[in-house]
């Protein structure tokens, strides 16, 4: 009995990490409900901030991303990218990269992927 005991867990652990890494990808709906929507959504603007040159991310519409920044775009761009194409659902939103402070510069627009 003790024998067998041991024996269990331990594949099953495997098997539980196996289904928990496999449950991940599939979060990531492409055509989510709306509360998953809100939710991919405040992921990602949190993510966004955490990047360099990145002050914020703050959704003005479902389709609208406004980033505040405070790297040069050319920088910046492709790390937004990068945390946007995470997201199916999200990767053709429309990203308004906001002036720096203090710096006369126009509004960008962009977007990561296009339909």
């Amino acid at each position: 009995l003790p024998i067998s005991t041991p024996a269990t867990p331990a594949p099953a652990a495997p098997e539980t990490a196996g289904r928990a890494a496999d449950a991940a990808p599939p979060a990531m709906e492409a055509n989510p409900d709306d509360a998953t929507l809100d939710r991919y959504q405040q992921e990602l603007s949190r993510n966004v901030a955490s990047r360099p040159g990145v002050a914020s991310g703050i959704w003005l519409t479902r389709q609208t991303l406004a980033i505040n920044r405070t790297g040069e775009i050319d920088a910046i761009w492709p790390l937004i990218c990068e945390e946007v194409t995470r997201y199916p659902a999200l990767r053709t939103v429309r990203i308004q990269l906001n002036p720096r402070p203090g710096v006369d510069e126009p509004v960008r627009w962009r977007q990561c992927t296009t339909l």
